[in-house]
Formats: structure tokens, sequence, C-alpha cells
């Protein structure tokens, strides 16, 4: 077993710095993939403009909330991550520095572990209240909701409360349907 003190630890600041697409998770830097497979690219394109109707459709309260597609969220001096789609209140600038209300990820093979059980326990850390893993593959998905501190799998699928007065309305059945 490996001794976390003989990895290397990167900051931000060394981050900036890289060429190409990374992620960095507690100092560890992790590639990011040339570019999403068609049906990843799809069924981000479907939750975002259901996200984004949904947002529009509000009422002015809810319009300093906004919804991006692989925007990085700059954890702490050691961890910057690229969700592939996050709902983002009470942000201000051109990256995420407060943890969003709902981040979206979408599997890919090479990303699947990570998503599931890395970014899984930082965004439950971190206090993002609502996390929706989707496969568009085996067209299925997980969604969870941060109760007392901790994910709980949700039954109601189809509602995320972003606010004590707004929520977005999401399909997912319908999102994974419009895969070929």
């Amino acid at each position: 077993m490996l001794v976390h003190k003989y990895l290397p630890n990167y900051s931000v600041e060394d981050y900036n710095r890289w060429e190409g697409d990374w992620e960095l998770i507690q100092g560890i830097p992790y590639s990011l993939l040339p570019s999403p497979v068609r049906k990843h690219q799809e069924l981000s394109r479907e939750i975002l403009c259901q996200i984004s109707n949904s947002i529009n459709g509000q009422k002015n309260d809810f319009r300093s909330c906004y919804v991006v597609y692989t925007l990085d969220w700059i954890v702490n001096n050691n961890t910057v991550v690229r969700p592939d789609i996050s709902v983002n209140c009470d942000n201000t600038g051109d990256f995420i520095t407060k943890a969003p209300a709902l981040i979206v990820e979408i599997l890919a093979p090479s990303t699947e572990v990570k998503d599931k059980y890395l970014k899984f326990e930082l965004y439950e850390e971190q206090g993002v209240k609502n996390y929706i893993i989707a496969d568009p593959n085996l067209k299925t998905y997980q969604v969870y909701e941060l109760i007392n501190g901790h994910y709980q799998e949700k039954k109601d699928l189809s509602s995320f409360e972003i606010h004590d007065k707004c929520s977005i309305q999401i399909n997912l059945d319908e999102a994974l349907a419009e895969l070929d």
C-alpha cells in the first residue's frame, strides 16, 4: 500500500500552468479525455436544455442561478474539478467558487470510478445539494440528495430543490430515451 506522503501534491497555482485538460483532486492530477463521445454530448445537451428551460421559467429571484457545461470549480488550493453540468447560485466570476446546488456527471468508461466514488465523496463533503450520475451507455442514472451531510438516493427523480422556494424540473427518463 502506497503511503500518501510519497505521492506528488500539486496546487491550483501549478494547475493554472499546465497544458491540456486536467482536474486536480486533493493535490493529485487527473487527465481529462480529449472530448466526450456523441452519446455523452447528446445526453449532456438534453439535460442542460431541460435545466435551462426550467430556470428561465422561474420567478425573477431565481435568475441569480445559472446552468453551465464543463466550468471549472475551484474547491480549494489543491482541488479543481470540472463537472459536466452544474447549477450555480451566488457565484460570480469566471469560475465556480462555491458549492453548486446541482451537479450532473455523465459517465464514460474511463471516468466511472472517479465519478461514482471520488467525486461522490468530494461533492458530499463540499455540500453539493443534489448529485446526478447518468450512464448514457446503459441508459441509467442515480440521483442523490444531501441530507444531514450525507447523500441519500432520491425517490422523487424529477424535481430538485435549489432554494427554499425554487426547484428545477428534469425528466431524466426522457433525456435517456432520446439517445439511439
